[in-house]
């Protein structure tokens, strides 16, 4: 982590930012809220500018901002709001994905400490809120949500943030995706059973019969997952059933993802269908063991990967081109295991898969 990282600094702004009030997210309030904070305002040609932050204040990287309400956030504000958001960089790690995931999970263990887990948690893959693009090196969040006004512990393209916001809007985005086009929601999202996630609402996932689809899905899902899986401090442990021809549906491949991926290919009962695995680029066990823990009698296995080593093109690209070859009519035929839904005390939906659990 960075240089002037300081937890407990942290930690008080966002116990401030949390108690703060936000008069309707109505510019009188927010100025009122940055004067408390020790924070100037100043109105500049390219709108606001704060000058505060517990970073360098100039730095750009490390300036806190002022989401205004404008094209892309007006449909889903219904109060009156001039903003929905406030944004303040924590930390500016070294070191790439690895590092900003490090410093990520850093400030969510701090914060957990503080606030207890939060109520909401995840990665929004492609887009975020009022269709932002997400930082290059994935897109973790935890979310302290309530009723008025929720905080955030985001990504941001130079490492985590805290974000400050009214909990509506965003939530109105979130749900309004649900209309079932190709790519509407990405990522992973999951609720836990706190009081604070009453009222709450998920949205309907999108489904493809597409390959080309799914496997551009599939490769934004599996990228950045090391980055994401340990900046939130979970793993992921995913079997993935597959109606081949001529059997009950079977797990074929089990995802397992920490701070390391791996995918392990089992190809037990699938008969002389699966031809040479090898030559999809599959590593035999008899080769090298898988590096990971997985669950399945694995005969074969993706090889594992770390923070930031993950060619999502080729390994998508490697199951889909497997799927196909089995026979797998589409990706309607595939599901999840039963229990890939339970991650550390959270319900996670899988919307970047685009794949129902199995029932």
């Amino acid at each position: 982590m960075t240089v002037g990282w300081d937890a407990a600094r942290v930690v008080d702004l966002a116990r401030q930012l949390r108690g703060a009030e936000t008069g309707g997210w109505q510019t009188a309030a927010l100025r009122r809220l940055v004067a408390g904070l020790g924070w100037q305002w100043q109105e500049t040609a390219d709108g606001v500018r704060l000058i505060g932050g517990v970073g360098p204040d100039h730095l750009p990287q490390w300036a806190p901002r002022l989401r205004r309400v404008d094209r892309f956030e007006k449909d889903y504000v219904h109060e009156g709001e001039d903003y929905v958001g406030l944004y303040v960089p924590i930390a500016v790690p070294e070191g790439g994905a690895a590092g900003k995931a490090a410093a990520f999970r850093a400030a969510g263990e701090a914060l957990t400490r503080e606030f207890d887990p939060a109520p909401i948690m995840g990665a929004y893959g492609d887009l975020g809120p009022f269709y932002d693009s997400t930082p290059r090196w994935g897109s973790p969040f935890r979310r302290w949500r309530q009723q008025v006004d929720t905080l955030e512990l985001r990504a941001g393209e130079h490492g985590p943030e805290l974000l400050l916001q009214p909990t509506a809007p965003a939530e109105n985005w979130f749900w309004r995706q649900g209309h079932g086009e190709n790519y509407a929601i990405g990522g992973f999202f999951g609720s836990n059973r706190d009081p604070a996630n009453a009222g709450l609402g998920f949205p309907g996932a999108w489904h493809t019969d597409e390959w080309d689809v799914f496997l551009h899905a599939l490769t934004a899902f599996l990228w950045n997952l090391p980055a994401e899986t340990h900046a939130l401090g979970i793993e992921l442990d995913l079997g993935f059933h597959a109606l081949v021809p001529g059997t009950r549906g079977p797990v074929v491949f089990h995802i397992a993802c920490g701070e390391r991926l791996e995918v392990a290919y089992d190809t037990e009962g699938l008969g002389a269908s699966i031809g040479d695995p090898a030559s999809l680029g599959w590593i035999p066990k008899s080769t090298r063991p898988a590096a990971l823990e997985h669950w399945i009698e694995s005969h074969y296995h993706s090889g594992d990967f770390g923070i930031g080593e993950v060619d999502g093109p080729g390994l998508a690209r490697m199951m889909v081109d497997t799927l196909r070859g089995l026979g797998v009519a589409s990706p309607r035929n595939l599901s999840l295991s039963d229990h890939a839904q339970s991650v550390a005390g959270y319900r996670v939906d899988y919307y970047g898969l685009t794949l129902e659990e199995n029932p």
